[in-house]
């Protein structure tokens, strides 16, 4: 199936570049032609009571519902020709007395199509406030340009009359990942960094053409469907969001997710992984999954799932790291290859994504760190050893396993997330792990077992094992197998 990429370099100019149909808002529209309701509901422009709240604007519609009047129609055809845009959504603010189920029809096609009237309800629960109330139509067929919409105020009894005021009616630009309709996108296809845009929502509406078919819709749970676990970035700045379902973004658990805010998955603990003003609680990774960022960001705390040997371990990480916080004796980064020797540099330190090994790391399943920056994933981790950011095949890759021994993968072999491996040229026969240029002792385990002891070619035991005996140059024999030390 063909994947979907997108990255962050190529949408930038999309972020935050959603924006609303507007189809009345008091601040620019009175009630005439440019604007103007029906008379149903007698409806009049007036000061916004209240704002203070969810609506600041300075004016809005008002009109007095009853039982017998308690809707307004607004022609918005007669001043502009609207279209969804691949949108399934409308919205409006309002504020009235009473919690109750609020109506939206949408008819009068403008394009000259067929006449639809097409009806959604949803529920209004903030009595006396303002509430911004999104009417999905998304299970109400494919329609465009409506001419006419019909607000309902109030589907059931009304208590006597009661002032309701409305505002900031609009078509909600449609869902996109950068300037692609969701909608749009084959499930399974998305991969990388993604970039969204336009209004994301998660809720319930009603379906009143006839009878009352309650319904959930859920962008998030939408866009899953269309990832795959090869996500590794999602933004969501700018986007207009509302009730997010962030356990939706991560099909990879290794997803690092940009936001405005943060989300939570229960009331005292923020979601793992999220990134706000450059800054993130907790991050938790795992080596069996992809990772890539496409900017820095820090981290206060950050776990790490994978396995360290007591031997030699290859590593790759997006932070900057020193020996002590592997527990390692040995810390080393890449070098050259001089003949059969493969050649690393002691050190203390590595910085973010540059391959590196260590000796004698204290061994693990779980790696803590704290105060950490993250740095931008580049397209290539490191020259002659390589760090992997996904899990990949590692048929013909040269390894480095926890005894120092350098080998060939072989077929169904794989390398995992924050591992490194090597790039060899053809001419590499017997390839040696070497520290600047001397044969280490665990680089020895090549000529047998690491637990056997070691004896000098006239039969002198000189070590209990090769992996802690320190040998000086000359020829040795371990578990039966010769070998030497330059």
């Amino acid at each position: 199936m063909k994947k979907f990429t997108l990255t962050v370099v190529a949408l930038l100019a999309s972020v935050g570049g959603f924006a609303q149909s507007t189809l009345w808002n008091g601040e620019d529209r009175e009630l005439g032609t440019q604007g103007g309701f029906w008379g149903d509901g007698s409806p009049v422009v007036v000061e916004n009571p209240e704002k203070d709240g969810v609506n600041s604007s300075d004016k809005c519609i008002k009109f007095v519902m009853t039982n017998d009047s308690k809707i307004v129609k607004l022609p918005f055809r007669e001043w502009m020709n609207p279209s969804m845009s691949g949108s399934k959504r409308v919205s409006l603010m309002i504020r009235k007395s009473s919690a109750e189920n609020v109506q939206i029809e949408l008819s009068d096609p403008t394009d000259g199509t067929a006449g639809y009237w097409h009806k959604v309800a949803t529920w209004y629960g903030d009595a006396g406030k303002w509430q911004k109330l999104v009417f999905d139509f998304s299970t109400n067929g494919d329609f465009d340009n409506p001419g006419i919409m019909t607000v309902t105020a109030q589907t059931g009894d009304v208590d006597g009359e009661q002032e309701v005021f409305i505002d900031n009616i609009a078509i909600e630009d449609a869902p996109k990942v950068g300037d692609v309709l969701l909608s749009g996108i084959e499930d399974n296809s998305l991969v990388g960094n993604l970039v969204l845009s336009g209004n994301w929502a998660s809720g319930k509406c009603i379906n009143t053409e006839g009878g009352w078919n309650e319904f959930a819709y859920n962008d998030y749970a939408i866009l899953n469907a269309k990832s795959t676990d090869k996500v590794t970035s999602v933004d969501m700045r700018g986007v207009e969001a509302k009730d997010v379902d962030i356990n939706q973004l991560f099909k990879n658990p290794n997803t690092i997710v940009f936001a405005d805010q943060t989300y939570m998955k229960n009331e005292t603990d923020n979601h793992e992984n999220v990134v706000v003003d450059g800054n993130a609680e907790n991050v938790v990774l795992s080596d069996g999954h992809a990772f890539a960022i496409p900017e820095n960001f820090s981290a206060a705390s950050i776990k790490l799932t994978r396995s360290v040997q007591g031997g030699v371990n290859s590593f790759v990480l997006p932070f900057y790291v020193n020996a002590d916080e592997l527990g390692a004796t040995e810390f080393a980064t890449f070098s050259k290859v001089d003949g059969d020797n493969v050649v690393f540099a002691k050190t203390t330190h590595t910085d973010a994504n540059t391959p590196f090994i260590t000796v004698d790391a204290t061994e693990t399943t779980e790696l803590s760190f704290a105060g950490k920056g993250f740095v931008t994933t580049p397209d290539v981790l490191g020259s002659g050893f390589l760090g992997v950011y996904a899990p990949q095949n590692a048929e013909g890759l040269y390894g480095i396993d926890n005894n120092g021994k350098i080998h060939k993968g072989g077929e169904g072999s794989t390398i995992n997330t924050f591992h490194a491996y090597l790039q060899l040229p053809g001419t590499v026969n017997a390839p040696a792990l070497t520290f600047d240029g001397e044969v280490t002792d665990i680089g020895l385990t090549t000529v047998g077992r690491s637990d056997a002891p070691v004896y000098s070619l006239d039969g002198c035991r000189v070590a209990d094992s090769l992996k802690n005996g320190k040998l000086a140059k000359g020829l040795y024999v371990s578990g039966g197998k010769k070998g030497v030390v330059k």
